[in-house]
């Protein structure tokens, strides 16, 4: 029997991420793993053409409401899918609505959807309507689904079960059940700055104050009336702006433009003029509304310079608001054109729907509150570049804004901050009030409380990066958005526009603990040396990006500098310092300081202990004491990352707490990481996934130098930082994404040369520092390179101080996080 593939149609909300996806072949289950979307496509393609089961999730073009699931079920094989997506719902209309597509396609034995709700405010709306078609229909809100109980275990609280049996499944159709299972509902709201959360370093600031009045506004509708609308669809318009008119408040004014030869951007222009001549007041609020079933065929229609066009003649930010009826509009440029002028786009379905579409788009911008909101969060404890957004260029009666950020202190219990923005009477402001939400009841599970934060951050920080990559001219400014939201969403296991997920069985019976490291099957040298092809064997030539080793010195590979930069740093013994931390990639290395002492009978100086193993003059003490030589080295590293916690030592090292010795030749994996020793077991290499590869190298000493005093130490290299993302720092990791150029080079005395550096790039403020060329010693190659010297523990070199990055808790253990969302909704 051949191997056949099976496609499931799961349909999803559109701004839902898929986070899981598992296969159960045969009972034995396979979790699928986050990758790159042309990486997983490939690697999907591969297990296909040789027969393997294999599942690939990718969204459909031109559908963002669903995402195909493929699986190529191997002969004699059972084969269950389990899908788990997460979704930040957004208050619409004065509610948040909850859609679960039911279409399974027949009669189920057992159909049976849950869902959970917990919040923070009590629930002042709870509605379940009855299933329903994609098709819009006025309804009475009393009409409830006469399938589902509600229970209220609180006031913040409820639980809804919608259990039909199979006899109410064929009395709807001898198909079974088809349509939308819908939750609406919405919390108690004050005339304040709004809700925060804070939970575990993130925290999500949820503002949508109630009692404002409504702005009087300025609206330009801009409808195509070309040829392609007539008929049914120029009728339901028709009707859709007779209701949209006769809701207007008596303070709004409009204009209504005509377009009948697809000139788009003469007729985007012309609307923003009308702008232009008009007496708009501060407390007025403007924007257009635009609606097309076509694409540019008149005029200029090169959609990119469309775009430039209007952003050159939008000087002041109207948001334009695109409809996009029917399949034949250019869904794409209306999405580009609105993300870029502070607006969004909403598809209208030709359908019988259409005008309920076209009103139900506008009531959710019918009445704006608020202009020009910017929130100022003044505790120098939040993350600055951490936060999603933080400029709104309006609040809408009925919907919410939701800002996300992390913060330095855990511990922290409030949170100042002040928004600004403009009202109907004038400028506004809101500071905090008794919001601060740390602690809930007992009914809600402590795991996801405490996970609940984080995911969210990293759910709205890929939707703004997205929307960022989407506004953007620069190629530039894109390709780095894309590697950040492709790095985010591969860390926290999203499916985006940018990823897909892979789950391959093995080729091999034995299945794969994904909590459990096991040995590779490739051959240890094998993959040693294939890594010595590429970026292992530039760090054994000295040509790694950075690394720390000797006792110890720090040598750094920058953009701009054809020479290296080096330093050392003043340490103690038990000192931990930071050397790389990524929030995105989850990376962090810190390592810890030891010393060795060695003493001589020699009239000297007494010294001081420092980490490059100098020495600093304490004055001429007395000409019989012994002098203490004092040299500090790496005594231990600890790397952890993508959930494998790795700790070395000279003696011995781990992986996730099991222990390996220093063997000649090995290769262990833990989840995505490789970890290799070379074939002298002198060097480790570990391999993240997506281009980031670490070399930790082993120094032993004799008997003889023990009994001297001196100690085995390590070594630590960047080997390969492709997969770094742009917010790495740490003593070494800062350097990365740096520029550091050389400004000015002249001779000094004893035929030295000094360099004025300036340093730019990814740090708060650019700087000069001055430095002098000499030597270090690589002792992975056991060669000298030369090294711009910087002095005095790398001031103005590094960002801020060297004492900046010792970790004040030694006992320091460092775990991958995960999260939830905080509408938490389960089913």
């Amino acid at each position: 029997m051949d191997a056949r593939e099976t496609t499931f149609d799961v349909t999803l909300p559109d701004a839902a991420f898929i986070s899981n996806f598992t296969l159960e072949i045969d009972g034995q289950l396979y979790p699928g793993q986050v990758q790159e979307k042309e990486a997983a496509r490939q690697k999907y393609e591969k297990a296909r053409q040789k027969g393997h089961t294999a599942g690939h999730i990718g969204t459909r073009p031109r559908d963002t409401n669903r995402f195909l699931v493929s699986i190529h079920v191997a002969a004699l094989s059972e084969v269950t899918f389990t899908l788990h997506y997460n979704e930040l719902l957004q208050r619409r209309r004065g509610t948040y609505e909850h859609t679960i597509y039911i279409n399974p396609g027949q009669v189920v034995n057992n159909l049976l959807v849950e869902v959970t709700i917990q919040e923070f405010k009590p629930i002042t709306h709870l509605h379940v309507p009855p299933l329903r078609k994609d098709i819009l229909y006025n309804f009475q809100n009393n009409i409830w689904n006469t399938y589902a109980i509600v229970q209220r275990p609180s006031s913040t609280s409820a639980y809804i079960r919608y259990n039909p049996s199979v006899a109410d499944q064929q009395r709807a159709s001898l198909q079974g059940l088809s349509g939308l299972f819908i939750v609406e509902y919405d919390i108690d709201r004050n005339k304040d700055g709004g809700e925060i959360l804070i939970v575990n370093g993130y925290f999500v600031h949820y503002f949508s104050p109630s009692g404002l009045q409504r702005m009087p506004r300025q609206i330009v509708f801009i409808l195509d009336s070309s040829g392609s609308m007539t008929g049914t669809k120029i009728d339901q318009l028709k009707s859709a702006m007779k209701e949209i008119l006769s809701n207007l408040n008596p303070d709004d004014s409009f204009n209504i433009l005509q377009f009948a030869d697809t000139n788009i951007e003469a007729a985007i222009i012309e609307g923003l003029r009308i702008f232009q001549k008009s007496n708009t007041t501060r407390t007025s609020s403007s924007l257009i509304i635009f609606l097309t079933d076509g694409e540019p065929t008149e005029g200029e229609t090169d959609t990119s310079k469309i775009l430039g066009n209007i952003d050159k003649e939008n000087g002041a930010s109207i948001p334009i608001f695109s409809l996009s009826f029917g399949e034949d509009a250019d869904y794409h440029f209306l999405r580009k054109m609105s993300a870029q002028n502070n607006a969004f786009v909403r598809k209208i379905y030709e359908a019988s729907d259409a005008s309920l579409q076209l009103t139900g788009f506008y009531k959710e911008i019918a009445a704006t509150l608020m202009a020009n909101l910017t929130f100022h969060y003044l505790d120098d404890r939040v993350i600055e570049n951490s936060i999603t957004n933080v400029i709104y260029p309006s609040y809408f009666e009925g919907s919410e804004l939701v800002i996300s950020g992390q913060v330095t202190d855990n511990s922290i219990n409030s949170l100042d901050y002040l928004i600004k923005g403009v009202g109907s009477d004038g400028p506004l402001e809101f500071k905090p009030s008794n919001n601060i939400v740390q602690k809930v009841g007992a009914e809600v599970v402590p795991s996801n409380f405490s996970e609940v934060t984080e995911k969210i951050w990293a759910y709205m920080s890929i939707k703004h990066m997205l929307i960022e990559r989407l506004k953007t001219h620069n190629q530039t400014a894109k390709n780095l958005l894309t590697e950040k939201a492709t790095q985010l969403a591969i860390k926290y296991n999203f499916v985006t526009p940018l990823t897909s997920m892979i789950v391959t069985k093995p080729e091999e019976d034995k299945v794969v603990d994904p909590n459990e490291d096991y040995e590779m099957n490739d051959s240890p040298h094998s993959v040693w040396d294939n890594a010595l092809t590429g970026s292992l064997g530039l760090a054994l030539a000295g040509r790694a990006p950075s690394y720390v080793d000797s006792d110890p010195h720090f040598i750094i590979r920058v953009k701009g500098l054809e020479t290296s930069v080096c330093f050392d740093v003043m340490g103690t013994d038990g000192d931990v310092f930071n050397l790389v931390r990524d929030e995105i990639s989850g990376i962090v290395v810190d390592a810890t300081v030891a010393a060795a002492t060695t003493r001589q009978r020699r009239g000297a100086n007494h010294m001081q202990p420092r980490i490059d193993g100098a020495s600093v003059d304490q004055g001429n003490q007395s000409n019989n004491e012994t002098e203490v030589k004092v040299k500090t080295y790496l005594g231990s590293v600890l790397i952890s990352g993508s959930r494998t916690m790795l700790e070395i030592t000279p003696q011995q090292w781990k992986i996730n707490g099991r222990v390996y010795k220093w063997k000649a030749s090995q290769a262990v994996s833990s989840y995505k990481t490789k970890i290799v020793t070379d074939g002298t077991g002198k060097m480790i290499a570990i391999m993240f996934p997506h281009r980031i590869t670490l070399l930790v190298v082993r120094h032993m000493r004799s008997k003889s130098q023990l009994r001297m005093g001196k100690i085995h130490f390590l070594g630590f290299y960047i080997v390969d930082d492709r997969g770094f993302s742009w917010h790495t720092h740490g003593l070494l990791g800062q350097f990365i994404y740096r520029r550091i150029s050389l400004i000015k080079r002249k001779n000094i005395r004893g035929g030295k040369i000094r360099g004025k550096l300036k340093v730019e790039g990814n740090t708060r403020k650019s700087r000069k520092v001055v430095a002098t060329l000499g030597k270090r010693l690589n002792l992975a190659t056991n060669q000298h390179v030369s090294c711009w010297m910087v002095q005095k523990n790398g001031k103005r070199l590094l960002d801020g101080n060297y004492s900046d990055y010792i970790i004040r808790s030694k006992n320091v253990t460092i775990s991958p996080r995960k999260f939830k969302r905080r509408r938490h909704v389960v089913h």
